[in-house]
Formats: C-alpha cells, sequence, structure tokens
C-alpha cells in the first residue's frame, strides 16, 4: 500500500458573505482567523486508488465535484472511490445558493473545484510506502456538545480514525467525531472551526492531518466560545492520540445507490406551507417569511418537473476493514447508529455533508415536530421534505448494504 497527503488553500477573498447563523445578515469576511482548506489523502493498493478529500467549507456543490471528480480520473481514480466531504463551517463561504444564509460569490466558486484538484495533485506527488497503519476508537468527556433538536436526544461522543505511516515521510492521520462547525459564532473572520483547530494541533505534532466530520445535522457545542472551541480540540486530538489498533493494509471502496422519497405536493399545498411560515414568523417582512415565500415562487415555477423521488449515492472506504460512510446531508446521529447496529461495529466512521450538501435528513420523530430541519430548512435549501422515515431508511439501507460487500 501507498499512501499520499495534499493540502490547497481555499480561503476567499474579503468581502465575501460567510454562511449560517441567520436569514439575510450580510455578514461578510473581514479579516482571516485561519485559512481554509483542501485536504486529500490518496491511497493505492495493488493497482486500485482512492481519494479521501475534506474541504474547509459548509458544504460542495454539484459542479465543483463533477471537476474534482474528472481531475481524479487522471490519476485512475473513478468517481466511485473518490469520497468528498466538508467540515460544514459557519464561518466560511457558501459554494452553493442556500436562501438567505450567504449570497454566493460567483468569481470565487469558479476558483474552488481547481484549488481541490491542487490538493489531489499534492496527494498524488507525495504518494509514499506504507509501514504500517492503525486504528483510534475512543470515548471522550466533557459538555462541550449536545443534542439540539431533542433533549437527551443520541450524541456520539467517540472520536474515531485512522494513523498511516509511511517509509521517510510524514505519517498521515485522518480524524473524525461529530459536531456542528459553530463555535466561532457570528464573527467576519474566516475561520475552519474546530475542524481547523484539530488539524493544527495534529501538523503541531508532525503529522499531515484531515479532519472527516460525522453525522452534525443534530449536535451542535454546547456553550461555544474560543475558549470552549480550544477545549474541544484538544479533547479530540488527545482521544485520538490514545492507545491505537494495528490493521491489515487492505482497502476497498465504492458507492452505494438510494431512491430517497421526497414528500408529492400539489400547489395548494406549497402555497399553504408558505402562508403557514409567513403567519409563524410574523410578517411577510420578517426574514424566515422571505426565505418561504422565495422557495414558494420557486416550486410553483417549477412545479411540474418536481418528482417525488431522488437518486442519490453514499459513499464507502473498508480501510484496513473498517468502514467508513459518507452521506450527503446534515444527517442526524441516529443514521450512523443504524449502520454501526447492523454491523455490529461501533468503530465505523459515518461521515456527512458528502459530495453536493442536500440539507438535512430529519428522524421520524424530528418531522413529527415539526422541527426546523423537517420544514423550514428546506425552504432555504430550496428542496421539498423528506417521507417521514427516510432517515431510518437510509441508515438501515447503508447497513445491509455494507454487511453484505464485507461478507
Amino acid at each position: 500500500m501507498r499512501a499520499g497527503f495534499g493540502k490547497w488553500e481555499l480561503t476567499p477573498p474579503m468581502g465575501v458573505e460567510l454562511a449560517g447563523y441567520g436569514y439575510y445578515l450580510g455578514r461578510c469576511a473581514q479579516t482571516v482567523r485561519d485559512p481554509l482548506y483542501a485536504r486529500a489523502v490518496m491511497l493505492e493498493a495493488g493497482e486500485e486508488r482512492t481519494l479521501v478529500i475534506s474541504c474547509d467549507l459548509l458544504g460542495l456543490s454539484k459542479q465543483v465535484c463533477r471537476e474534482v471528480f474528472a481531475h481524479a480520473e487522471k490519476y485512475g481514480v473513478p468517481r466511485q472511490r473518490v469520497i468528498i466531504v466538508s467540515i460544514h463551517t459557519h464561518t466560511g463561504p457558501c459554494i452553493k445558493y442556500h436562501e438567505g444564509c450567504g449570497f454566493v460569490d460567483d468569481a470565487y466558486v469558479r476558483t474552488v473545484g481547481g484549488q481541490i484538484c491542487r490538493a489531489v495533485d499534492e496527494a498524488a506527488a507525495d504518494l509514499g510506502e506504507v509501514e504500517g497503519m492503525t486504528q483510534s476508537f475512543h470515548p471522550f468527556e466533557g459538555d462541550h456538545i449536545y443534542n439540539r433538536t431533542v433533549a437527551d436526544g443520541p450524541v456520539d461522543r467517540f472520536v474515531r480514525g485512522f494513523t498511516i505511516s509511511r517509509s521517510g515521510k510524514a505519517p498521515i492521520c485522518m480524524i473524525n467525531a461529530a459536531c456542528h462547525g459553530v463555535f466561532r459564532g457570528r464573527v467576519t473572520a474566516v475561520s475552519a472551526d474546530f475542524a481547523g483547530r484539530v488539524n493544527q494541533l495534529m501538523e503541531e505534532k508532525g503529522f499531515a492531518s484531515i479532519y472527516l466530520n460525522g453525522l452534525c445535522g443534530d449536535i451542535d457545542p454546547w456553550k461555544p466560545t474560543d475558549a470552549r472551541l480550544e477545549e474541544f480540540a484538544q479533547i479530540v486530538t488527545d482521544a485520538f492520540a490514545a492507545e491505537a489498533q494495528p490493521l491489515p493494509l487492505k482497502m476497498e471502496a465504492g458507492e452505494l445507490p438510494f431512491t430517497l422519497r421526497l414528500t408529492s405536493v400539489t400547489e395548494g399545498e406549497i402555497r399553504g406551507a408558505a402562508t403557514h411560515a409567513v403567519e409563524v414568523s410574523g410578517g411577510a417582512d420578517k426574514p424566515a417569511a422571505r426565505v418561504a415565500l422565495t422557495w414558494e415562487r420557486e416550486m410553483l415555477e417549477k412545479l411540474a418537473e418536481l418528482r417525488d423521488t431522488e437518486e442519490i449515492t453514499c459513499k464507502y472506504l473498508l480501510l484496513g476493514g473498517v468502514p467508513v460512510v459518507a452521506f450527503p446531508f446534515e444527517g442526524f446521529t441516529m443514521i450512523g447508529q443504524e449502520v454501526r447496529r447492523i454491523l455490529g461495529r461501533e468503530d465505523a466512521l459515518m461521515l456527512g455533508c458528502g459530495e453536493e450538501l442536500l440539507g438535512y435528513l430529519p428522524t421520524r420523530d424530528d418531522i413529527a415536530r415539526g422541527a426546523y430541519a423537517a420544514l423550514e430548512s428546506t425552504f432555504l435549501y430550496k428542496r421539498l421534505p423528506v417521507v417521514p422515515g427516510e432517515a431510518e431508511r437510509l441508515g438501515q439501507d447503508m447497513g445491509r448494504a455494507l454487511e453484505r460487500i464485507m461478507k
């Protein structure tokens, strides 16, 4: 096995609007707290190559991913074996427009695919013989994260990942935990949030580091501050550095298809949802109402084209026999729990915000509560709500598919 690491800066120009924390804030970048990067790990076993890429962004677009896939093919890596995820920082720019949550700077976005490709180039040029590979899988303590959707809801309090030792080159670490990238708050300084600090801490230890965020749709920092960010990043890196288990030098990668069921809507139902949002918001001039009304207009414009199913894929990697799955959603913790339950593998890495970010994938109970992820978030992502139970079904289907592959 050979492995290579590369990174390339993604920091936007000043003046670009930063994503998240509310609607139509006009929160534009004025300074850089820490640079944003695309990080890439190229893995080679025999004649097969796989790429794992993590970007210090909220999420990506289909167009950017296509550019990266085409570039990866030049190195003999088919798109089925390219895993691209984002850390979901809310102190970075939008790549794909989410209504009210950050206007897209088209000139900057046109450069992003190429910058990610440069990280791939660096990883290919850095390929070195793997001497050994170990797995980290440890619980962590502290009150730094919580389930924001329901009191006492599930929280994944484990750090997982891999360390790849190479002959004559810096070891590569791939670190996974799960939390929304919102420690920094409504600042105007560009930052990769806690994920960037995790990578910095590992780089200070001599590692080439790539952070892979987990399913964070329902997980937020508790009482976030810069000091708490520093504490959490230290907890994650300390847990990762605890005792590791050796793994065999093998890998397998691919993609798993899934037909996502969306709510079938009529013109009246679209208008009704928007009207209700306006009433709840307190008037058509309120920010949340503006988002809903924009969604109403765009849904009605393409009503004849709307479909009640959508074909998606989840990428997977079996690294040393340890499963890694990337979902194209701000997925909930329960999805990962379902996969791990079916596989009997608590050490499996479940990643969120894969490829083009499709929004939240709320659980059945969250939809029943009519919570933010269930309906309001579909307005800003300009999508239809999912059928209740789709999150649960996705976890079960991915778990069973992986179970068959791993037999």
